[in-house]
């Protein structure tokens, strides 16, 4: 089941108290609308009764789905800095409730189930999407990574990477929206990229192992990130 603990916070707009029911644990299974309100971006965003401004908590939880094979360990954007441990925070979990550490037969469950640390709400809501519609996440951030060096314009932007928001049901092609360095970084919601699924086809065709080494560093262990060639991705 999905664990929460109630948190006093302090309304970003007016400064006013808040009591917010904050995560530990998620289990979409059971809570299917949790996971909704991940997709729709107003989990873990709370309405001050005074004025009406919003406060996101960007905190530290589980997400467990393994009816669609996610078992996922959430980080805040800043704990990217101590990437490493928290990469083997989660894998260590994942030993212990779906690989050699469990039962066989849960470590077969395990076996169907994609494991990985992400950093922030919008690194979450992006491999739910990814995930459900068959994407291959590394393939993913590699296409994220051609596009931005043929955009020389969004590095200019200060756009650090791109965020899938989801797929076209006609013809396939990813939508991407660009993320801004900042703190905390920014989706720019009024910006749409067409993303031609012929694109992301050709790379996930191809071996991980070639993907790895046209980018070193895209991925290790269960964080796979474009922004892992950026910082310095095993401190911590």
């Amino acid at each position: 089941m999905s664990l929460a603990r109630v948190v006093p916070l302090s309304c970003e707009g007016c400064g006013g108290a808040i009591e917010a029911r904050v995560a530990e644990s998620v289990n979409a299974e059971r809570d299917p609308q949790l996971r909704e309100a991940i997709l729709a971006r107003s989990f873990h965003s709370f309405v001050c009764a005074a004025c009406g401004a919003r406060t996101l908590v960007d905190g530290a939880f589980l997400y467990i789905d393994l009816g669609r094979g996610e078992f996922y360990g959430v980080f805040p954007e800043q704990a990217r800095e101590r990437a490493r441990a928290c990469a083997e925070q989660v894998a260590a979990a994942f030993d212990s409730a779906l690989g050699s550490g469990a039962g066989n037969a849960a470590a077969r469950v395990g076996e169907r189930v994609r494991c990985r640390v992400c950093f922030g709400l919008e690194e979450l809501r992006e491999k739910i999407v990814a995930r459900a519609a068959g994407l291959s996440d590394l393939a993913l951030e590699a296409l994220k990574g051609a596009v931005l060096r043929e955009r020389a314009d969004l590095a200019e932007e200060l756009v650090q990477t791109l965020r899938l928001d989801g797929v076209e049901p006609e013809d396939g092609s990813l939508v991407l929206r660009p993320e801004r360095a900042g703190d905390p970084a920014r989706v720019d919601q009024s910006r749409v990229m067409l993303i031609e699924r012929a694109l992301y086809d050709a790379i996930a065709a191809q071996p991980w192992q070639e993907i790895l080494r046209g980018l070193p560093g895209l991925a290790s262990g269960p964080h796979v990130s474009l922004l892992r060639l950026g910082d310095d991705a095993d401190a911590g």
